[in-house]
């Protein structure tokens, strides 16, 4: 008997190939007891498996829903005695001895309920764990009062969302728009320091479900529950809870625990991991935990971000794959290109400029190419501003473009869209690349239906003087006599020094919340490129005729006066922006 135990351990904790051998046996929830002695297997650093003590306290049974029973454990030994359970820990199975002597899997390790420690947890039975089918799951049954009674007050362990790949800085600002969407968010390196091939996975291991892996990820780190031939169950409870998914199934390497005792939402003990390697797709996002199959990864395309440095000529490039769930109706009611590009656009500019300065500018150009349209769909913007310092994003105002791009497309849901590439360029200067009109000079006297050559002079930014010549079209229509010709400039996109950054731009939040129904969503791919090309800002100076003295007018006026004091673009310097206003006295024939 000992010696088949012996072996039925070896083969649980063994390094080989045992993710596509036989499952290990496991346990019904009917022969776990209180005062059980069992062990749990995590990870704790690097791809190593640690063992440590799971004491059972208590056995929460669900009624009627095997999904909402659970296990109240209490965990020991070096590998958690100063950290404590929390996030990346979920899915860590327990083994607890059988009625026969035999090691079985008992359950996973799935929620934290508030235990000053993180050493008191909760655990799902292994059943409602490997009952995560590929396909949706039906509907629940009611849970029993005992049950839902803790469960009301456990927090899932794996919930919140790993971004790696992205400076502190913008972490930092990602993090707080997080927090107001009621998402926490944990940062990490994009890179685990380790070359070789991640190792087979197995009940233990740590484990990623990614929205998207390279250069930028996104996506949660947890635990191998159960692993029987090329399927794999892990967490233990939702990621998202959606079902049906279509996400990247990835291996873990972790750095190191990071304890927090207070084991709050704000703050908890959680793992600091990233993912090693793209080894299957996550097809089933359950109650009970998430089903992956080993092999293919899912359907991706690549987002890539190249910025280039204008003041130095250097060139950086971001690639990560996103995984693209839109043929399955975007479970989770957003795509990760909503979450991960403006993240990826921030990492790119941050990187580029070696920092946040708040005087920056520059242009972006976005395309996504879909198989549904031979042209991509896209826009270019220019920008000045955007910066704010340390505690800001940078290039927010690029950010926020970038990801109403991704909104748009998200929205799209009239009919099929096969996106097989997306691209962002960013060209990138120091300083603001705008002046500030400060006069106009021209003839006095213009004809209607004529061309009027006026003069301006600006002010840069930093100081210097410079002129150009603006040539305006005089309205044939507009009525004669005494008038002010009106040019506009195009001010900064933040106000350098006034409370620009993130907050000054958009409200970052709406990248973690999925997006409702759109009644004026773009029917048509045709009117998703318009939708999008929409997105494109003119930046040049606009002119307007209006009565002696008078300023543009909120409502524009009919007849006559309407075509007078309609404003007409008449101006734009790719490379200079101006800003502010002129006026100059005319008298028009």
């Amino acid at each position: 008997m000992l010696r088949r135990a012996v072996a039925l351990l070896l083969l649980l904790l063994a390094p080989a190939s045992a993710a596509r051998a036989a499952g290990p046996p496991t346990m019904a929830l009917g022969d776990v007891r209180p005062g059980m002695a069992c062990t749990a297997a995590s990870v704790v650093r690097g791809t190593e498996i640690a063992t440590f003590d799971a004491r059972v306290d208590d056995v929460l049974s669900g009624g009627s829903d095997p999904a909402a029973a659970r296990i109240l454990l209490t965990v020991s030994g070096p590998a958690v005695d100063a950290t404590g359970i929390g996030p990346g820990f979920s899915g860590s199975p327990v083994t607890c001895p059988g009625p026969d002597g035999v090691p079985r899997i008992a359950g996973a390790i799935s929620e934290t309920i508030g235990a000053f420690g993180n050493k008191t947890v909760l655990a799902t039975p292994i059943a409602p764990v490997i009952g995560q089918p590929v396909d949706p799951p039906g509907p629940r049954a009611a849970a029993s009062a005992r049950a839902a009674a803790v469960l009301r007050g456990a927090r899932p362990i794996g919930e919140p969302l790993t971004l790696g790949g992205v400076a502190p800085a913008v972490g930092r600002v990602l993090q707080a728009a997080a927090a107001r969407a009621g998402r926490t968010l944990l940062l990490a390196p994009a890179q685990a320091p380790v070359a070789a091939a991640a190792p087979p996975l197995r009940p233990g291991s740590a484990v990623g479900v990614a929205l998207a892996t390279g250069d930028v990820e996104a996506g949660a780190i947890g635990t191998v529950a159960y692993a029987d031939g090329d399927v794999v169950w892990a967490f233990g409870h939702p990621f998202d809870g959606t079902g049906r998914r279509s996400l990247f199934l990835t291996g873990a390497y972790v750095f190191a625990v990071i304890g927090n005792p207070a084991g709050t939402s704000e703050a908890s003990t959680y793992k600091l991991a990233t993912t090693t390697g793209t080894l299957g797709t996550v097809t089933q996002d359950g109650v009970s935990g998430i089903a992956a199959r080993l092999g293919a990864p899912p359907p991706r395309f690549t987002l890539q971000v190249a910025a280039r440095d204008l003041d130095t000529g250097r060139l950086r490039t971001l690639r990560t794959e996103i995984a693209d769930e839109r043929a399955i109706g975007f479970p989770s009611g957003a795509s990760g290109l909503a979450t991960v590009a403006p993240a990826a656009v921030a990492q790119g500019i941050y990187g580029t400029l070696n920092g946040s300065p708040v005087r920056q500018s520059g242009e972006m150009c976005l395309r996504v190419t879909v198989r549904e349209r031979k042209r991509p769909l896209g826009f270019c913007n220019t920008y000045v501003g955007g910066g704010g310092g340390p505690d800001a994003l940078a290039g927010g105002p690029v950010v926020a473009d970038a990801g109403a791009a991704a909104q748009l497309l998200d929205a799209f849901d009239a009919g099929p869209l096969r996106i097989t590439k997306a691209e962002v360029g960013l060209r990138l200067r120091r300083g603001l690349r705008i002046a500030t009109l400060t006069g106009a000079d021209g003839p006095p006297v213009a004809s209607r239906g004529g061309t009027l050559r006026v003069q301006v002079t600006a002010t840069r930014s930093g100081g210097g003087t410079v002129r150009r010549t603006i040539r305006v079209p005089v309205p044939r229509g507009m009525p004669a006599g005494p008038r002010d010709l009106l040019l506009r400039g195009t001010e900064a996109d933040v106000p350098p020094g006034g409370g620009g950054g993130e907050e000054a731009t958009i409200d970052l939040s709406e990248l973690f919340e999925p997006a409702g129904p759109d009644e004026q969503a773009p029917r048509t791919v045709a009117q998703l490129a318009e939708a999008i090309g929409g997105l494109r800002r003119y930046d040049g100076v606009t002119a307007r005729f209006v009565r002696p003295g008078a300023n543009a007018p909120e409502q524009l006026p009919g007849g006559a006066e309407g075509v007078a004091q309609r404003g007409r673009r008449v101006f734009r310097d790719p490379a200079l922006r101006l800003a502010g206003r002129a006026r100059l006295p005319v008298v028009i024939r």
